[in-house]
């Protein structure tokens, strides 16, 4: 992707680099930005499965300890809400934010329109004023509430090139101790034979793999079992 500055960007010492993932320049940018700001600005990744969206939101957990990391399937809204109140986040980091239910997706609306976190309980209640940056991923905006989705400025997911695909799986397989050579074969037969994009599926074809040798053998069963699961 081009860059949306024609000046080079530089990065604040205390920022955020997302130097593991690979490509997605512009959008790293615009998480610097935002990160950067004085107010709270709140982003919603969309795209397709194995587009580095959850690694953009694992690289800021893992750079400000500011931080809330939680899967939208598995919250609730007093786990949500108990969170915030304990935690105080800076960055409210929520993966697959389609899966929330619509009582959790209020709370967040309410925090990010009006910067306050309210819980009403029987003889209990509490109230807190809270300014976090709430960014996210979903595969789709389809089972987002309209008012909590006009909130965000949404980034659609480019798909990755091979080029960049093989850099990516060469750099995952370094952690398994798999051969750069190895490691671009796999790739190519993975982008071409499996049709797929995800990484994972390198790192699986690696694993069953004993050798090189093996590697058709093992990417010509996995497609076997893709094309039985279709069917």
């Amino acid at each position: 992707m081009g860059s949306l500055w024609h000046k080079p960007f530089h990065y604040a010492n205390n920022a955020c680099k997302f130097e593991g993932i690979v490509g997605h320049d512009d959008i790293k940018q615009i998480f610097v930005k935002a990160i950067g700001s004085k107010k709270p600005v709140h982003l919603l990744l969309l795209g397709q499965p194995a587009s580095a969206k959850t690694m953009f939101l694992t690289e800021i957990m893992r750079s400000f300890k500011q931080s809330l990391f939680v899967v939208g399937s598995n919250t609730t809204k007093a786990g949500l809400v108990n969170q915030l109140f304990e935690r105080r986040p800076k960055f409210v980091l929520i993966d697959e934010l389609e899966k929330m239910n619509n009582t959790d997706q209020t709370s967040l609306l309410h925090l990010m329109e009006t910067g306050i976190i309210s819980e009403t309980k029987i003889n209990k209640s509490r109230q807190m004023q809270l300014a976090s940056w709430v960014f996210a991923t979903a595969n789709s905006s389809q089972k987002i509430m309209e008012p909590l989705l006009s909130r965000f400025l949404l980034i659609k997911m480019p798909e990755y090139t091979f080029e960049e695909f093989r850099e990516i799986a060469v750099s995952r397989l370094k952690e398994e101790n798999v051969d750069d050579f190895v490691a671009r074969v796999i790739a190519h037969k993975v982008w071409k034979e499996l049709a797929s994009r995800d990484v994972r599926d390198v790192v699986k074809v690696a694993r069953l793999a004993g050798s090189i040798e093996e590697i058709p053998f093992v990417v010509k069963m996995l497609n076997k079992q893709h094309r039985i699961g279709g069917n």
